[in-house]
């Protein structure tokens, strides 16, 4: 199975490239077909994706944490500054959490801003059947793959931003795509011999030529599809972003198959995927051009 991983940052306003962007496999950066605008405010996006392995954060943090919003396993808190901080200092002094930091995003506010990290696999979604008869009647027989693919990450989108004093009121739309398990079926059909004399039949006895048993047989062919098992979560809201601390989004506890979808089901534990988001405004030079399509690393553990 071919794996194509595609880590893409996209933002209408480019790209910082300070020490925050990375040395790393490249992210696309791209406009994504809306224009920008021409002038108005900055902002200054910053894009954590955070897994942690228990839920003793919340605990430790409850005062900390201002309640945004619920939804079933889904929460969206808001954090000040001092509060955020010992947030990501409490994960990133546990070895079980994994915060990945991606380069900064700059974008004119009311332009849409987007961070895709995510691997695709390509899988066999059906067979094609070239053959040169009906099922089980042709004398020769193909099958080619038809290819599908899936998404395993997620993807986070601002949109319809506008300042209100310091702070950012935006839409922000998260999905994520969790493979699990890529599940296997076989078809098979036979695949009837030529017509003609098979000349280990011409060589045998005359009694072996009438034993009913012998003579040419039919072969069995396989043909292999693959089913993806995908788990898809979705948290989207009009929400305020502090200029000063940042939104932090959670996606919900999930049992965690911790040896892979490639590898089994064994070893459950516990996983939480959280969304950091944190936007400053800034003060645009006069006459600075628009920002125009850039190239930024990959996200950083940080």
């Amino acid at each position: 199975m071919q794996v194509i991983l595609s880590l893409l940052m996209a933002a209408l306003g480019g790209v910082d490239e300070t020490a925050d962007s990375y040395a790393a496999p490249k992210m696309v950066v791209s406009r994504a077909g809306v224009p920008a605008t021409k002038g108005g405010p900055m902002v200054v996006f910053e894009i954590r994706d955070i897994r942690v392995s228990s839920p003793e954060w919340r605990g430790k943090l409850i005062l900390r944490l201002q309640p945004v919003t619920r939804q079933e396993g889904t929460a969206v808190w808001s954090l000040d500054p001092a509060g955020f901080k010992e947030l990501l200092e409490l994960w990133q002094a546990d070895p079980r959490s994994n915060v990945l930091q991606a380069p900064k995003m700059t974008a004119r506010v009311g332009d849409p801003a987007r961070m895709t990290s995510e691997e695709t696999h390509q899988y066999v979604a059906s067979v094609k059947r070239v053959a040169d008869g009906p099922p089980n009647r042709s004398t020769r027989l193909a099958f080619e793959p038809q290819l599908d693919k899936v998404h395993n990450g997620v993807r986070v989108n601002i949109l319809s931003s506008q300042l209100k004093g310091q702070n950012l009121f935006a839409r922000v739309v998260i999905d994520e795509n969790r493979l699990v398990a890529i599940h296997t079926v076989k078809y098979t059909e036979a695949v009837q011999p030529k017509p003609g004399a098979d000349p280990e039949v011409a060589k045998a006895s005359f009694l072996d030529r009438l034993n009913p048993n012998r003579g040419p047989r039919a072969a069995a062919m396989n043909a292999t599809i693959q089913v993806p098992e995908v788990d898809s979560r979705r948290v989207e809201g009009e929400w305020l972003i502090p200029g000063d601390g940042a939104l932090l989004v959670s996606l919900g506890p999930r049992a965690l198959h911790e040896r892979g979808f490639q590898k089994g089901y064994e070893q459950k534990g516990y996983e939480e995927h959280l969304i950091a988001i944190t936007a400053r405004p800034v003060a645009e030079p006069a006459g600075a051009p628009v920002p125009q399509p850039a190239r930024a690393s990959s996200p950083q553990p940080r």
